[in-house]
């Protein structure tokens, strides 16, 4: 190699080692930016962002969203909040300098997310009118293909949490058409675990498995481990409620790893309360009971009312086998935390106060309970729906 050949490759190399460094140092300039932003009060905040050009830029946008991401499922409320500050900053972007179509797509983005982020915190009518809100940006930013997959895909979850479960499913395969376009497995495998999760969601056990298994053939370990953890204990719950009790114990078992090595803190409170209910089917009830407390107040310590209002209802069913009327009453009183809950609605809370009094009374049958857990699944999705005592 000549001199002058060794002089171009040195000088190409130390280019390449001022790009990287560059790259790194605006990181820790936009995480510096962020950790700035998150010291003030959420109205400081705002304000700051309205008044503070160095806090409208897009690479601040983007690591906003990727935050409220990072905590969708252990905290939706900061979700929410992560959220709306990247729509904050969205909205302020310049557009002669990143170019309209970049400043509307990413406008978009930032919606859905908060659309998303609402839809995970049980505000279901903020979170269609956010993601209507950010179809608007998406058409006047051009119809970029992986934005509208993104976008689809969160629309789906918002299907599936109204209970409209076709819906999200025709969504989903319009997400999938496009990754499968793009060749890209991974998402094609994370929408074939998402339509697998409206059909269970419809009751359709069986299919919801073989899409999951097919979604689970194609994600990337690496890029995403959480969505192996949810999609291993999806397939684990539709066992369940399949009644293959046994079968839902040995695969939970051979999972068990993956919720303690990859999952986060909820993944683990969620094998807690998957695992007392296989142990209550398997008529294991000592274990089922001890287990289903801890899940019930691991999910009242985080604010998530309707999970715990579910679990007190399976760890209910638990007393009403065996007759134990004074431990039913004993946990309508404590289920008074559960009252406090920012995430259960009006309806919901009628019907859980109706569970206190037939404890009380010694009312609560099997019966009552198994359609009370039935209807708060259902209230989930739909605020307005009403609990009937009469199962005619």
């Amino acid at each position: 190699m000549s001199e002058r050949d060794k002089d171009l490759l040195r000088q190409a190399a130390g280019q390449a080692h001022e790009r990287v460094s560059s790259h790194f140092r605006e990181i820790d300039r936009i995480v510096a930016l962020l950790g700035e932003l998150l010291q003030q009060s959420a109205p400081e905040r705002r304000l700051l962002i309205e008044t503070q050009p160095r806090l409208q830029g897009l690479k601040l946008c983007e690591l906003l969203q990727t935050r409220a991401r990072q905590v969708w499922s252990s905290d939706p409320v900061a979700a929410v909040e992560f959220a709306e500050l990247a729509v904050a900053v969205a909205d302020r972007l310049d557009t002669e300098h990143y170019g309209s179509q970049v400043v509307e797509n990413v406008r978009a983005l930032a919606w859905a997310h908060l659309g998303n982020a609402h839809r995970i915190a049980s505000d279901l009518r903020r979170a269609e009118e956010d993601l209507r809100t950010a179809e608007e940006h998406y058409r006047l930013a051009g119809e970029d293909a992986y934005t509208e997959a993104q976008f689809l895909s969160f629309k789906a979850s918002l299907r599936n949490a109204q209970g409209q479960f076709e819906d999200a499913a025709m969504l989903l395969d319009q997400a999938l058409a496009i990754y499968r376009e793009a060749r890209d497995r991974h998402l094609q495998g994370k929408m074939l675990i998402k339509k697998g999760a409206a059909f269970g969601y419809a009751g359709r056990f069986k299919e919801a498995s073989r899409l999951v298994r097919r979604g689970l053939s194609r994600i990337d370990l690496m890029e995403d481990p959480r969505l192996l953890v949810a999609a291993r204990h999806n397939l684990i719950w539709y066992l369940e409620e399949a009644g293959r009790h046994q079968e839902a114990l040995t695969a939970l078992e051979e999972t068990r790893s993956l919720y303690l090595e990859l999952g986060e803190p909820s993944h683990r409170v969620r094998l807690r309360w998957l695992e007392g209910k296989i142990f209550r089917g398997l008529d294991r009830l000592d274990e089922a009971e001890s287990t289903l407390r801890e899940a019930r107040d691991a999910f009242i310590e985080r604010g998530i009312g309707f999970d715990a209002a579910l679990v007190s209802l399976d760890l209910a069913m638990v007393y009403a086998r065996r007759g134990d009327t004074g431990e039913m009453k004993r946990l309508a009183t404590e289920m008074i935390p559960i009252f406090e809950s920012r995430d259960v609605h009006q309806e919901a809370l009628a019907a859980l106060l109706l569970f206190r009094q037939a404890a009380e009374t010694e009312g609560a049958t099997l019966g009552l309970l198994e359609r009370m857990a039935t209807y708060l699944q259902r209230a989930r999705r739909n605020p307005e729906l009403r609990f009937t005592a009469d199962p005619g």
